[in-house]
Formats: C-alpha cells, sequence, structure tokens
C-alpha cells in the first residue's frame, strides 16, 4: 500500500470517527433534553412556590426578592445522592460567582449537614430539608434538580448529571 493511501485511509477513519462523536453529542443532548423533560413536567415555571427560606446559619433569605435583580440557581440535593457528588463542586464553584441557595433534601439534622459540608470544603447557602415537605412543594422527584429562578419565575430546569458550563449557561441564558 502507498504512502499516500495510508494517509488518505487514516484520514477518512479520523473523519468518520469526527462524525461519529458529533452524531452521539446530538443524541446524548436530545436524550438529555427529553429526560429533564419529564422529570420536570410536574413543576409548574409560572411562579416560585417558595418566597423565604431559613438557612442553616439561620438567617431569614427572600429568594423571590433575590431573584428580582439577578437570577438565583436553586440546587436540590442530599447527602446520599451519588450523582450529587458530581454536581455540587460545581455549584460551589458557581456560588463564588453567582447568588445560589441550595436545598439538602432529607440528608438528617442541621448539624449533620453543616458537617458534611464542612467535610467536603463547601461553602453555599444551605437550606435543610429533613422530612422532603420543601421539596415537594417545588415538586421535586429526582436528586441532583437545579433551577433558575427569575423575577419569580423558573426560567431553567434540569436534573440527574450537569457540568459546570451548563449551570453557568442556565443563568446566563
Amino acid at each position: 500500500m502507498t504512502s499516500s493511501k495510508m494517509k488518505r485511509s487514516w484520514r477518512e477513519r479520523v473523519k468518520r470517527g469526527a462524525r461519529d462523536v458529533c452524531w452521539l453529542i446530538v443524541f446524548v443532548l436530545i436524550s438529555s433534553t427529553a429526560v429533564d423533560w419529564w422529570r420536570s413536567r410536574d413543576i409548574d415555571t409560572s411562579q416560585f412556590p417558595v418566597d423565604t427560606v431559613r438557612l442553616l446559619d439561620g438567617r431569614q433569605q427572600d429568594l423571590l426578592a433575590m431573584s428580582q435583580h439577578e437570577p438565583v440557581l436553586i440546587y436540590v440535593w442530599a447527602s446520599w445522592c451519588g450523582v450529587c457528588r458530581f454536581v455540587t463542586p460545581s455549584v460551589d464553584w458557581l456560588s463564588d460567582h453567582a447568588q445560589v441557595v441550595s436545598i439538602a433534601l432529607r440528608s438528617g439534622s442541621a448539624k449533620k449537614v453543616n458537617g458534611y459540608l464542612a467535610h467536603h470544603g463547601y461553602d453555599f447557602s444551605v437550606v435543610n430539608d429533613p422530612d422532603g415537605q420543601l421539596s415537594r412543594r417545588l415538586s421535586v422527584k429526582v436528586t441532583p434538580t437545579v433551577m433558575v429562578v427569575e423575577q419569580g419565575k423558573i426560567t431553567a430546569i434540569t436534573t440527574g448529571f450537569t457540568t459546570p458550563l451548563s449551570l453557568w449557561l442556565r443563568l446566563a441564558l
């Protein structure tokens, strides 16, 4: 086989591989969007159903007032959630650049949640939801769930694994 045929064959394999990767990305994006839609179809986005919450440190946080000035990322997670272990560091990073309020779903007492946060070095605002009452009001059925609230309305929802770029884009758009 000549050198030019080998180069052409190699190029064709690379082009074919790139095309296959592009189709895989399209498939994953479409599937992910469909799953997000399915999981969040019961959530009323016309008005955020919670106005104020009490953070672990005892402070009251007015989510609706916060959302009037800039978007607020609401992150529903759990200490026992495997996927949350991958998403939470991204949320922690984002909390240095945007408004983030998280809800610890059925993760134990305030002392236990504080211990979990300290152990992992997380520094974002947390509401403890030990019995799931707040999460039920939000119609959250999957952890993690991320919502963006702007001017009192939910403008974006995603569930499951998400990347830092995806979180940032949801806030920016």
